[in-house]
């Protein structure tokens, strides 16, 4: 199995704020070369939440950045998007502006042609800056 190392700060933003995510921006690398991990998408992340077991929560959406300078080289880093599920009756719950919310992160991938999983995860506490 090929570790990752995985990393993630909030990407949560008082300038622009998406009603119901919270978003934390995640660096994925090889351990055994330091290079970034490219081309990953929503199926590759993972969660786990103390309010999750409560609430569902999903990875909603997944974004890639690439490098500035107007090169089109992705960075290996991700805006990775947490929504609460709707409940039964179709109601969406939302998150408690100033709270603080932790979570474990995981990304596993297998990569094409090769029955090598790669794995690595990591926890971070994120702050909701709204709704």
């Amino acid at each position: 199995m090929g570790r990752l190392i995985v990393e993630a700060v909030s990407g949560e933003s008082r300038f622009v704020d998406v009603a119901g995510r919270l978003v934390v921006f995640v660096s994925v690398t090889r351990q055994e070369d330091g290079s970034p991990v490219l081309g990953l998408k929503t199926q590759h992340f993972r969660i786990a939440a103390p309010a999750g077991s409560l609430y569902g929560l999903a990875v909603d959406a997944v974004e890639e950045a690439r490098w500035e300078g107007g090169q089109p080289e992705s960075a290996g880093c991700y805006s990775v998007s947490i929504a609460f599920q709707a409940d039964k009756n179709g109601g969406q719950r939302e998150w408690i502006e100033g709270e603080f919310y932790p979570f474990a992160i995981q990304v596993r991938f297998t990569d094409a042609g090769s029955s090598k999983p790669h794995s690595g995860q990591t926890v971070v506490r994120i702050e909701s800056l709204g709704k």
